[in-house]
């Protein structure tokens, strides 16, 4: 389980104890105590999912290190970093190429394609995506137009989702070629939830991917 679905599942803990991210470990135990003397099923009121969800979620919380004596408030221990590259699956790929020829733009001073499947210069679709902690890399290989561009991005692959979910971003250039886009913060927020920055590089080739993987 990587970093953004690590956070995710103890949100989703805490939120199953009927806590925050601001819970300390003294009240997740007091909690869990709580919900196991009320809720087991043995008791005569007692709830046997609810005590099944609970005990899952103080369980995953324990393995993390939130609910021993002296833990920070919703901090877990620190995970040693590391920088890693993935391919994109072709799933992913192609919801990214068909929600942009869902709703091509009008482009004058564009050539059409003459392939349906083939996209406008203007238009791009990541082929890698990196990862360092929180924050995410999107490896694009074409370069960005002049003028108004449009880069889908599969933003399952944080969510680890068996539904593969795009998001289309809009952004205007002043050049052409390579270059990097940072996604506003708003953005990120929303779309990537979990993700403390997300970056589009375009015309990246393997070099690049090597770079961004071998970087200490």
């Amino acid at each position: 389980m990587e970093t953004a679905e690590k956070i995710r599942a103890r949100t989703d803990a805490l939120f199953a104890l009927g806590l925050d991210q601001s819970a300390s470990s003294d009240d997740i135990r007091n909690a869990w105590r709580n919900i196991a003397f009320h809720g087991h099923p043995d008791q005569a009121d007692g709830d046997c999912s609810g005590f099944a969800r609970a005990k899952e979620a103080y369980d995953l919380l324990r393995k993390e290190g939130l609910t021993g004596k002296g833990a920070g408030a919703g901090k877990p221990r620190r995970p040693k970093l590391r920088r890693r590259v993935i391919t994109l699956e072709a799933t992913d790929i192609d919801a990214c190429r068909a929600l942009l020829n869902k709703a091509l733009p009008d482009r004058s001073d564009e050539t059409e394609p003459s392939n349906p499947d083939q996209l406008c210069k203007s238009d791009h679709i990541p082929d890698a995506v990196g990862f360092f902690g929180r924050h995410v890399t999107f490896f694009v290989s074409t370069p960005v137009y002049q003028g108004a561009n449009r880069v889908a991005l599969p933003t399952s692959v944080l969510a680890g989702s068996r539904r593969t979910e795009t998001e289309v971003l809009n952004f205007q250039s002043n050049n052409s070629g390579g270059g990097e886009v940072v996604v506003p913060d708003a953005i990120t927020a929303r779309t990537f939830p979990g993700a403390k920055s997300v970056r589009i590089r375009f015309d990246a080739d393997q070099q690049m991917r090597d770079e961004f993987w071998l970087t200490h």
